[in-house]
């Protein structure tokens, strides 16, 4: 018996101690295994992204180098297909330099990535320049000569890396011979790329603090330009780098993951080989730069880990305390029922238990009186349903039901729900109301009681009434305002009287036609035209004769025009048809239909019934002209030569 009862107060002793020690062990350990998972699957998630940041990088940067390279040779070419080969004799200059150096200059100012354009005889000499390249180093007609494949009269050749002491910069040479129809040499046309501008945009693309994006020259590893830049590194040879490796190898891109020669910062470096160009692109995303916030979470993870063990411990401490606080804990309880009843009275909101089984009050605070009308005593013993609407009193009942099946059912979430419901007042009012629900349950865990607090939100419910009201009519607004903003943008570019396009548009799209055409070598026509002895017509029919006629012409054009086309009203009476893709031939054929459906046309206005023709000038990219300036002045002199050879016909632009 001795025994039984020692061991019995033993196990009261120290079972319920040995158990909480138990689950506070379990409890950290499983948090610290938990912390240690998600933080190693933190890290490979980076370490797999990490590739494929970088691989977006040196494609922008791919995709940035292509386009100017693309253009900077466009303009080569243009230059050496438009220069005569006179230009390249010393005899010449004086009959060239004005206008070759305009040009230069024209185009130097359209490319702020050059520091200029040049054009060398076949002894090296510069004959003609526009820009910084003037000042290029006195061996830099070595520069384009000694480059391999420079002599063998292919396409664009670059240099390596020039430091200009004169201005301070880095350029590198970007040129193409130019020969005659035996193939002897006759020149060379020179454009100065400026690293130092280019590196500017680079600058702009985030690779993290200790991030570094490259250029490199795929033959021999040069590196042209690094950002961040490393003083006295450019143009240096690496051949034994191993992105230099992998492009020697075949491979176009990848990634690798290595210290940086330079600096020795540990990157994941991705290159990409440029199309059609002896150069690559590389961009390095620092270790430490996408590892630093999962080395700010493990820090973070520590430090939790240690306080929940902290935390565990109080809890652990107070709990094996609990069973000597008893009676402390039951008169502190005492002690805050009377608290929060005090509090309950003089709280603004509405708190009210409910019995569950009969649905009626047991109890009501006074803030029942402010907000309804009622005192608390009319209340107490009241069914709930008799102080709400139906539709909220009917809604009020299912929720209650649905609460107490989930309940039931073991879903402690059930136990707090937030409602809305509208209250009627003792003066009939009805008023809005947020009600806070609790249910109470037992030990056996059945739910006997619910605890409330009713708070008056009929303001607030105004309030958002008013602000969806305005939000609606803002939206309405903004949606106005969109199509006001479409309609002028319309108007912008269109003539009022005929609908065409105006001059305005005409500018622009015909800069960017040419620029096409040159670039995927199309043709392109231009066909002016104009009313015969329109001054004419207006002051013997008058002005609303002359507009009819102007719109019937507009008519007649926008019946017959591809819809690559673009019709303008060029001013007055004259008009222009940009013909993109379409040779000289094909448009000069378009212009004679459109003259012979306009003789073919009357103007029917009132008892005015008159006929009218046109004369068109016809001009086509590149036989006549190759910018949109020349185009234009040689259309117009075509349509000049059709009106004093006799009017109604088609003229086409001769030298």
């Amino acid at each position: 018996m001795n025994i039984s009862s020692s061991g019995q107060k033993i196990g009261r002793a120290f079972g319920p101690r040995v158990r909480l020690v138990l689950f506070f062990v379990v409890t950290w350990l499983g948090f610290a295994l938990l912390l240690a998972f998600l933080l190693n699957e933190g890290r490979r998630e980076a370490e797999q992204k990490a590739p494929s940041d970088a691989l977006g990088v040196t494609s922008l940067l791919e995709a940035r180098l292509v386009a100017t390279m693309r253009r900077l040779q466009g303009n080569l070419e243009h230059i050496a297909a438009s220069l005569p080969q006179d230009a390249f004799k010393p005899a010449a200059l004086g009959r060239y330099r004005d206008t070759v150096v305009n040009e230069l200059g024209y185009l130097s100012k359209q490319f702020p990535e050059l520091g200029g354009f040049g054009v060398l005889d076949a002894s090296g000499h510069f004959l003609y320049a526009s820009g910084v390249v003037q000042h290029a180093p006195a061996s830099a007609d070595h520069v384009f000569f000694n480059v391999p494949g420079a002599q063998s009269g292919g396409g664009l050749n670059f240099s390596g890396a020039i430091f200009d002491n004169q201005s301070g910069r880095t350029f590198v040479f970007a040129f193409q011979s130019v020969r005659d129809a035996q193939g002897d040499l006759l020149g060379v046309v020179v454009a100065q790329l400026d690293l130092d501008v280019l590196a500017k945009a680079l600058e702009a693309i985030n690779v993290g603090p200790k991030g570094a994006v490259a250029v490199w020259r795929a033959d021999d590893g040069r590196r042209l330009l690094q950002v961040p830049a490393i003083p006295g590194q450019v143009d240096q040879v690496n051949a034994a780098h191993p992105l230099q490796r992998l492009i020697e190898s075949g491979e176009k891109n990848g990634s690798v993951r290595v210290p940086g020669a330079l600096d020795g910062v540990e990157r994941v470096y991705a290159f990409q080989r440029l199309a059609d160009y002896p150069f690559y692109v590389s961009g390095g995303v620092a270790v430490d730069d996408y590892l630093a916030e999962w080395h700010q979470t493990r820090w973070i993870a520590a430090v939790s880990a240690l306080l929940l063990f902290l935390f565990l411990s109080l809890v652990l401490i107070r709990l094996l305390r609990a069973e000597n606080e008893e009676e402390v804990i039951a008169r502190k309880l005492s002690q805050s029922e009377a608290r929060y009843r005090m509090l309950a009275e003089n709280s603004h909101d509405v708190i009210w238990t409910l019995d569950i089984p009969s649905r009626r009050y047991t109890y009501v605070s006074p803030s029942i009186t402010d907000m309804c009308g009622y005192s608390p005593e009319e209340i107490v013993g009241q069914s709930i349903d008799a102080r709400l609407t139906s539709e909220s009193a009917s809604r009020l009942a299912r929720e209650i039901d649905q609460r107490l099946r989930r309940i039931a059912a073991g879903d402690k979430s059930a136990s707090v729900v937030v409602s809305e419901l509208e209250q009627v007042c003792k003066d009939g009012e009805v008023v809005s109301t947020e009600v806070v629900s609790s249910y109470l349950q037992d030990a056996d865990g059945v739910a006997h009681t619910i605890l409330g607090i009713t708070r008056n939100v009929s303001e607030r419910k105004a309030a958002e009434l008013a602000l969806r009201e305005t939000n609606r009519q803002l939206h309405a607004r903004i949606e106005e305002i969109g199509r006001l903003q479409v309609a002028l943008q319309e108007l912008a570019v269109r003539d009022s009287l005929t609908g065409l396009y105006n001059r305005r548009y005409l500018d622009e799209t015909l800069e960017r036609e040419v620029s096409r055409a040159r670039r995927e070598g199309n043709p392109l026509s231009l066909v002016m035209l104009d009313i015969d002895y329109f001054k004419r017509v207006n002051d013997t029919y008058g002005h609303q004769v002359g507009d009819e006629a102007l719109r019937m012409l507009a008519k007649t054009l926008l019946s017959d025009v591809r819809t690559e086309d673009v019709a303008c009203r060029y001013g007055g009476e004259e008009f222009l048809i940009l013909l993109p893709n379409m040779p000289l031939e094909t448009a000069i054929q378009r212009a004679e239909a459109w003259r012979e459906a306009i003789e073919g046309l009357s103007v029917v206005l009132g008892n005015f019934h008159i006929t009218f023709t046109i004369s068109l000038g016809v001009a086509a990219y590149p036989e006549h002209g190759k910018t949109p300036d020349d185009l234009t002045r040689c259309a117009d002199q075509a349509l000049y030569r059709a009106k004093h050879e006799g009017r109604n016909q088609v003229s086409v632009f001769t030298d």
